[in-house]
């Protein structure tokens, strides 16, 4: 597809933002901007679309998604069992950077909380967002536009980068204002805590409306890593191709005299450097700096804690494509947001930046085999890759089924044995999309694989049995792995073992 991209003045942006709205609305994915980052926006109420979200940015699937709206209106079609907590700060932060974790609504998708109880709700205070989202009149989840890992996307020409006609529309705004991602605040704990730091900070919180909140940092807990509530818990983000190196005045040397210090251990490498402008003044100068192939970034020294916040992700990706091997970044103690995405930009960077890659399992109904075969790649493929420069990815999906049906009871009970929980799985129904976004299909049987093969003979070489993909020599119904549907419990056990083994020889031959 060709992707259009849809700059609003402000005399024709109704007009302009029916298409995409539209489109939204439908089912497809629609990148728009907030005031915070821009979003790979999709209907939350509509599993495939959300399951595109996941596929597109090569998200892992127990990283939940906000949802957004325009205002607190049909917040009860989103949350239920809302505590009054949340009018008081509605009143006072939205529309605004703020999300809050609520008691979620039977109608929300598990897929869009990652199967827990809680979903994650903001009101975003940006002019085309907020026309954006009334025109779709639809709950809209829209995590960061940008491949997972990767710096969020703060300009339109960022989303395009990541997502060149991958998507139909992007929204372009201009520059997003505040430049990190919103506060995400836990209103579902005995005491309401931040679990994401953004702009609004405790303090804030506790000067506009009385209400204490613990910090980011006082109230995280050990289960929110393993079982995060919001996103920016679990996994590795904003992080550029470079690596990141955080460089800090302290009362023994200047900012200048630490980046040079960092330069000398850095020798014959290019160097990106993200500073102050008064520090590079200062820099500049120094003959060290003048012989090395150094690319500068700068922001104002002004207002530091909020100038590189918002250029921070910009001056990652700028860096990147100017090609530099290390990037010196400006640490400032005490701007809670920047330091909080700069520390995971510079979390255990490794030489080379794995490469996403994602595997599709397919069945009939996405209720027993596929979405095991799924969890137990990713739960084998979570112990393998760090030794990998690929990282893999799976998802599923069903030939003949219904958005939103469970994991059939068995299948949850064989691989809750195994420390594995797909309980907040929901049925997706297979689409072209889902087809030609994955790097490998695979089926559970054969005819599945002919069928697939009929209807897209472009994707044949793509497409094969799981039995076949795991073993070159496996041949037609021989390699099938049976449906155990309405079987009992010890037939689905025996599933699980089948999938398992095919899964391990499978690792070995797409990592040769």
């Amino acid at each position: 597809m060709k992707t259009e991209v849809i700059r609003v003045g402000t005399e024709n942006a109704a007009e302009l933002l029916q298409a995409p709205a539209s489109a939204l609305r439908h089912g497809e994915i629609v990148a728009f901007p907030t005031e915070t980052v821009y979003g790979l926006g999709a209907n939350a109420l509509i599993t495939t679309a959300v399951q595109r979200i996941f596929f597109l940015k090569g998200r892992p699937q127990d990283n939940p998604l906000i949802v957004h709206l325009a205002d607190k209106t049909k917040i009860d079609r989103i949350a239920k069992n809302i505590p009054r907590e949340f009018y008081r700060l509605y009143e006072a932060f939205c529309p605004g950077p703020l999300t809050f974790i609520l008691e979620k609504n039977d109608l929300i998708p598990d897929v869009v909380s990652a199967g827990l109880k809680t979903v994650a709700v903001r009101f975003p205070d940006q002019k085309t967002c907020q026309q954006f989202l009334r025109l779709a009149d639809v709950p809209v989840v829209a995590p960061s536009a940008n491949i997972s890992g990767r710096p969020s996307a703060t300009r339109a020409s960022h989303v395009l980068d990541d997502f060149a006609d991958k998507i139909p529309f992007i929204i372009d705004g201009g520059a997003t204002e505040l430049g990190v991602e919103s506060t995400v605040l836990d209103l579902c704990s005995p005491r309401p805590r931040i679990l994401r730091p953004g702009v609004i900070t405790a303090d804030d919180i506790k000067e506009l409306t009385g209400i204490e909140v613990l910090s980011y940092g006082e109230g995280l807990q050990e289960t929110d890593l393993s079982h995060p509530a919001s996103p920016g818990l679990k996994y590795r983000h904003y992080a550029p191709d470079a690596r990141v190196i955080q460089v800090c005045s302290d009362h023994e040397k200047s900012l200048e005299a630490a980046v040079l210090s960092e330069l000398e251990q850095l020798p014959d490498l290019k160097l990106g450097l993200f500073i102050n402008e008064k520090s590079w003044d200062k820099l500049r100068r120094q003959a060290d700096i003048a012989e090395r192939n150094i690319t500068e970034y700068l922001f104002s020294a002004e207002n530091p804690h909020e100038s590189a916040a918002h250029e921070l992700y910009a001056a990652l990706r700028a860096l990147d494509a100017a090609g530099v091997d290390v990037i010196l970044a400006e640490a400032i103690p005490g701007a809670e947001a920047y330091m909080n995405r700069l520390g995971k930009a510079s979390a255990s960077k490794q030489p080379d930046q794995q490469e996403v890659k994602k595997i599709l399992f397919v069945c009939t109904g996405n209720t027993c085999r596929s979405p095991m075969a799924a969890a137990l790649f990713n739960a084998y493929a979570e112990e393998k890759q760090q030794a990998s420069k690929i990282k893999w990815q799976a998802l599923s999906a069903g030939l003949h089924t219904r958005d939103g049906l469970a994991a059939s009871e068995f299948a949850i009970s064989v691989l809750r044995e195994i420390g594995i929980d797909i309980s907040g799985h929901s049925s997706v129904q297979l689409t072209e999309e889902l087809l030609a976004e994955a790097d490998l299909v695979a089926t559970m049987t054969g005819s599945q694989q002919d069928l697939l093969r009929g209807f897209l003979p472009e994707l044949d070489s793509k497409i094969k049995t799981l039995a076949e993909w795991a073993h070159e020599t496996a041949t037609e119904s021989a390699g099938d792995v049976p449906d155990p549907y309405a079987q009992p419990e010890a037939v689905y056990r025996a599933t699980r073992d089948h999938l398992q083994a095919l899964i391990e020889s499978l690792w070995q031959q797409i990592n040769l």
